[in-house]
């Protein structure tokens, strides 16, 4: 990622950090509920006693959300200086003293090597420069350490019309991973898992304005992706979200 991009994405969460442009697409999330848990399950039952990286923190609720899971430590880092300002004034005011947030560029990072029993993140990959990231994560992974990430997906076609439409809620030089982009992060370590959801469940976006109805027909199209994705496995690349798990890091 070139120096002028980083300094468009910093600009872009700086302004998001203030103003949450996304948030007239919340609702729509509430049919991601399982890719959710999946992912919040992989990291937190890790948590327990780990120095944990949240890579790409945001405003640092997430953050918290790991020191109540039972990490020893968490840090921080962000591109944003609004976003860290934000999470550092969360922090305080909560009384969390086990957790400390940094501006850092996440493909050059300013931490030893082997510093991080867990490293996590939620739709960060997708903004980086992936051998470069990917790169840094296997370094500053210990070496029985796991990165777990939840990432958008980018091969169904109605979701890239989707966002096509809808620029402004992204930034210009962020892409949804696709197959070729998980194995340029498979090239850093030997052992990558990926999980993919949300490919039917899609179509019960029409009713999440209404949960008793949402909740029921979500479920059943959660169903119907675990049986499709089972019997033909190439179709959970049209999913949404992806949790993706690195383990056994190759050494730098």
């Amino acid at each position: 990622m070139t120096d002028d991009i980083k300094k468009k994405e910093a600009e872009y969460f700086d302004d998001y950090a203030e103003t949450l442009v996304r948030a007239p697409l919340w609702k729509y999330y509430a049919i991601s509920r399982r890719s959710k848990d999946d992912y919040r399950h992989a990291e937190f039952s890790r948590c327990p006693g780990a120095r944990v990286l949240d890579y790409g923190c945001g405003a640092g609720h997430h953050s918290r959300e790991l020191i109540e899971a039972g990490a020893k430590e968490v840090i921080g880092i962000d591109i944003s200086p609004r976003s860290i300002d934000v999470a550092r004034e969360g922090a305080a005011q909560a009384g969390i003293t086990n957790a400390e947030f940094h501006t850092m560029d996440a493909e050059h990072m300013d931490f030893p090597d082997d510093s991080f029993d867990l490293v996590t993140g939620l739709a960060i990959l997708h903004h980086l420069d992936l051998d470069l990231a990917g790169r840094e994560l296997a370094r500053v992974l210990k070496p029985g350490g796991t990165a777990v990430f939840s990432e958008p997906l980018g091969h169904n076609p109605a979701l890239n019309l989707f966002r096509k439409v809808t620029p402004s809620m992204r930034t210009d030089d962020e892409h949804p991973l696709v197959r070729s982009d998980v194995k340029i992060l498979e090239r850093h370590f030997d052992q990558v898992v990926t999980r993919c959801f949300h490919m039917s469940t899609l179509l019960a976006v029409p009713v999440c304005k209404w949960p008793r109805i949402s909740g029921p027909v979500i479920n059943m199209l959660d169903g119907l992706d675990r049986a499709l994705f089972a019997v033909i496995p190439p179709l959970r690349w049209w999913g949404w979200y992806a949790t993706i798990e690195f383990s056994k890091p190759h050494a730098s």
